[in-house]
């Protein structure tokens, strides 16, 4: 409340003014309801004082802490939910892959090699490949041999002469 502004009891015992009834009229139109003439006043001339006090704040705040809760406990099942679902279907890849892939035997442990005295790495050798072994097929029948031909030499144009 303001310095200035007359107490709670003073601005009840006050007449409505032209914009309390105006305003009473104009929500019998929109609803359909007859409000009462005071209750309009009063709603209208305490509504900030209301809105200012430490009960309204007090719930406020209590509300709020309610709604972060209640988002928060949300938030945790959804994430408790999610984290199922994904050792589920972990399970379940690893079953398929336990299933699907034939177990691979270990390789042998291949033995050491002594390094030289120059510390120069062993070069590895090449390893031939044998052709790979072809089916029996019907000989094939020899080609002529190319033979080279001589370049012909273009003969002379006459000219005619006059």
């Amino acid at each position: 409340m303001t310095a200035n502004a007359k107490t709670f009891e003073e601005r009840a015992a006050s007449e409505p003014t032209e914009l309390h009834k105006n305003f009473a009229e104009w929500l019998f139109v929109q609803t359909g309801i007859k409000p009462d003439l005071k209750t309009v006043q009063l709603v209208c001339s305490m509504r900030m004082d209301f809105q200012r006090s430490e009960e309204n704040q007090k719930h406020l705040a209590d509300r709020k802490k309610a709604a972060a809760d209640k988002a928060a406990k949300a938030k945790a099942a959804k994430i408790a939910k999610a984290k199922a679902t994904l050792a589920k279907l972990q399970a379940e890849i690893a079953a398929e892959e336990a299933t699907s892939t034939p177990a691979v035997k270990a390789a042998p442990a291949k033995k050491a090699v002594a390094a030289k005295p120059e510390d120069k790495p062993a070069t590895p050798t090449r390893r031939t490949r044998k052709a790979p072994a072809k089916a029996a097929e019907a000989p094939a029948t020899p080609k002529a041999p190319r033979t080279r031909t001589a370049k012909k030499t273009a003969a002379p144009v006459a000219t005619e002469s006059k």
